[in-house]
């Protein structure tokens, strides 16, 4: 009597399709997480461009020592509103320059942070404008002349910039009370991430 052989099993028959996917699986997962990882990792700001004191050529302009207030007084009239409890406000001036106006372009897009010793960052605070006496972001003022209705100690900030003339901006913040007298200002471009331009205090 003759035996009949015994069908393979699933198993049997689909070994090497369920030895590549115990590969594929795996490998997929790790490159996802990589891909992630790596895009996280390159958006960081983590490596300082640092201002030196007699100012430090950075993207199309001379950038020079940021001057930074904590605990500023307001400078409009209108009484502004009390910051969180446990905060405080801290005004920054930028001090720049370029030698070709149109290097203005690029420094568009700029974002101004805070950053504490222990790595935390804090954005600037859109909503302080009674703060403000100088325009904000990194490509300075707007006005064609001098427009009178604007103070005559401030209104001078706010003239387009000049080519070789430094110009200012402002950005002001509301940073925990505890960490106000050691963040540094620094500035960010998309384009530009890993590096940041770091302003020492």
């Amino acid at each position: 009597m003759s035996g009949r052989r015994a069908r393979p099993t699933w198993i049997r028959r689909n070994t090497a399709a369920l030895a590549s996917l115990a590969l594929t699986v795996p490998l997929l997962g790790w490159w996802s997480v990589r891909a992630d990882y790596k895009s996280w990792h390159d958006a960081e700001p983590r490596d300082p461009v640092t201002v030196a004191a007699g100012g430090t050529a950075y993207a199309g302009a001379t950038w020079y020592a940021a001057s930074v207030e904590v605990d500023p007084q307001p400078k409009t009239r209108v009484a502004p509103e009390p910051p969180p409890e446990g905060t405080t406000r801290v005004r920054v001036y930028l001090r720049l320059q370029v030698d070709d106006l149109g290097k203005l372009e690029g420094l568009g897009g700029c974002r101004v942070h805070l950053r504490a010793p222990d790595g935390r960052i804090w954005d600037e605070s859109t909503s302080d404008g009674a703060f403000q006496d100088r325009p904000t972001g990194c490509t300075g003022g707007y006005d064609e002349k001098l427009q009178s209705w604007r103070g005559p100690k401030v209104a001078r900030y706010y003239l387009k910039p000049q080519a070789g003339k430094p110009f200012e901006t402002v950005a002001v913040f509301i940073v925990p009370s505890s960490v106000a007298g050691t963040v540094q200002p620094t500035i960010t471009w998309a384009t530009r991430l890993p590096q940041y331009l770091a302003f020492p205090r």
